[in-house]
């Protein structure tokens, strides 16, 4: 079973409404104790009608109205309370990592884009509510219940306190292993959801390039590979699941069989003056007890899913702690020493140094896969798992075309401006640069017409240049660009380096490629780094 330690946060938050969770969880053994009274009281009476000729009905009738209401009643509040209380704590961590992204707004790309990030962490945090609704505050319950057995049976003999007692360590060990092997088989199936996602992504975002060199039938067996691993460890997960609730059912009808025999010895022993009704009421509520026991292997099998969750959320808020910083270099300049990245703890390229000042132009060569967006990303501030020193000019201060950018569905005006305070002739001027200028003014609202959906309205070129003018609208001491002529033709490509190199005299510009033209290699201000192998 995963340490208690991954969970401490979360009974810290519970801990801040200590009196809203004690109340649901009285509330819960409330429920709990009166749905035992009512099936024990029951059970008496019944037997007390088979054996005596006439009864009092009210007597038991009004004990068995009450415990019938107030099962009710308490079920109902419980509920409010408990999940009042699960919200609550969400919105205290949503709240609290929608702050963090705040105040670290680059670095919140650390490993993925923002809204990618925010949508797995709320996954994770939608997770929790397992940990008080399905895991802690049921077993808290059962073994408060279990001590008011074995309080209440000592009065009768010590073999049904010790039964309830080896009944009850019994079931603690078997909801042991079903949490282990539940976290097992969560980080299992995580892992490979994970791949799946990423290469299916991956071939959406690439899947010109992936029909190209033939690649398409691999890559969708890979994910037709992990498709079934992961149906595979869900069946693996049920399949132990059941067989734990099988030896737990087994633990508990052997415990109601054992209760069961104690009482009728008692009964039978004339000494121990142990009436029939109470024979019944003991069975009764034994078999309570073992309803409430057969319960937890469900519950408890959402364990792995949650203690990843919790893991998950304290690695991320630890992890900007652990990992490299991006520095600032005092002579305003780009510096890489011995710089590398990983990915999954497998390194991408040999170590580079480099440095490159004002005016200089650094280009990055390899083969797709072999680390150049992850550099780049590590440059920005966005990826922290790299070894070496990077130093930048300023730190946050740059502009980025990243390799998949997004066109709203607005104007020309909105989507290169974001809604920052910019003037026409700015925005003019770097709309010549990547010569889409006369596009636009052939528009029939220029600047303030729309592009349609996805960019409907421009055509590959254009959208591709239309995300490159946004990321030159801004001054900045250092230039990324990922990919920034992708879709180009050859010709227009070097027409709109050449022009940037005249216009960007005083940036550092960062450039990662496929194919690097002639020209550039050539070019005294241009230095191009081929990622190599480790």
């Amino acid at each position: 079973m995963s340490k208690p330690a991954v969970f401490k946060p979360w009974f810290r938050a519970f801990n801040a409404h200590r009196w809203q969770w004690w109340l649901g969880f009285k509330l819960a053994l409330l429920t709990v104790v009166c749905g035992i009274g009512l099936l024990a009281l029951s059970g008496w009476f019944i037997t007390a009608s088979a054996i005596f000729v006439t009864v009092n009905i009210y007597a038991p009738g009004s004990g068995i109205r009450f415990f019938a209401v107030t099962r009710t009643v308490a079920r109902y509040v419980e509920r409010l309370v408990n999940h009042d209380l699960v919200l609550k704590i969400q919105a205290r961590w949503r709240i609290a990592w929608f702050k963090r992204f705040q105040r670290h707004a680059y670095e919140g790309l650390a490993r993925f884009r923002v809204a990618q990030a925010i949508q797995g962490l709320t996954r994770h945090i939608e997770a929790m509510d397992n940990l008080w609704l399905r895991l802690a505050m049921p077993a808290f319950a059962v073994a408060a219940v279990s001590l008011c057995f074995i309080f209440w049976f000592s009065f009768y003999h010590w073999a049904l306190a010790g039964i309830v007692v080896i009944t009850g360590l019994g079931a603690y060990w078997l909801i042991s292993r079903l949490a282990h092997y539940s976290l097992l088989q969560a980080v299992k199936v995580e892992k490979y959801q994970h791949r799946i996602r990423a290469r299916g992504m991956a071939l959406t975002e690439s899947l010109e390039e992936v029909m190209a060199w033939k690649q398409f039938d691999k890559q969708s067996e890979r994910i037709t590979y992990y498709s079934r691993e992961t149906e595979r460890a869900f069946q693996f997960e049920q399949r132990r699941a059941r067989k734990i609730k099988l030896l737990l059912e087994w633990l508990t009808h052997g415990a109601v069989i054992g209760i069961y025999w104690v009482a009728i010895q008692l009964f039978i022993d004339p000494n121990a003056q142990v009436s029939s009704a109470e024979v019944v009421m003991l069975l009764l509520a034994a078999l309570a007890w073992q309803e409430l026991l057969l319960e937890l292997p469900q519950q408890w099998q959402t364990y792995g899913r949650t203690a990843l969750a919790s893991r998950r959320l304290l690695a991320e808020q630890t992890n900007s702690s652990a990992k490299a910083k991006v520095v600032e270099s005092v002579d305003a300049s780009l510096r890489w020493d011995n710089v590398t990245v990983y990915r999954q703890s497998r390194q991408l390229f040999a170590p580079i140094s480099l440095q490159a000042v004002a005016g200089e132009w650094v280009w990055l060569s390899a083969p797709s896969g072999e680390g150049k967006s992850t550099l780049l990303n590590a440059t920005a501030g966005m990826y922290a798992n790299f070894s070496g020193k990077i130093a930048v000019p300023k730190l946050s201060e740059f502009n980025y075309l990243t390799q998949h950018t997004d066109i709203l569905d607005d104007t020309v005006f909105n989507n290169l401006t974001l809604g920052r305070q910019l003037d026409d002739q700015r925005i003019w001027k770097v709309l010549e640069w990547v010569e889409l200028a006369e596009r636009i003014r052939q528009m029939p609202e220029q600047l303030n017409s729309r592009i349609g959906e996805l960019g409907i309205r421009l055509s590959g070129g254009q959208y591709r240049r239309l995300a490159l003018a946004r990321a030159l609208l801004k001054d900045a001491p250092l230039v990324i660009l990922d990919e920034p002529f992708s879709g180009l033709e050859v010709d227009l490509a070097a027409r709109i380096t050449e022009r940037l190199m005249n216009e960007l005299p005083l940036s550092i510009v960062l450039v990662a490629s496929h194919h690097v033209p002639a020209s550039v290699r050539a070019h005294d201000r241009h230095t191009v780094v081929e990622l190599g192998h480790c």
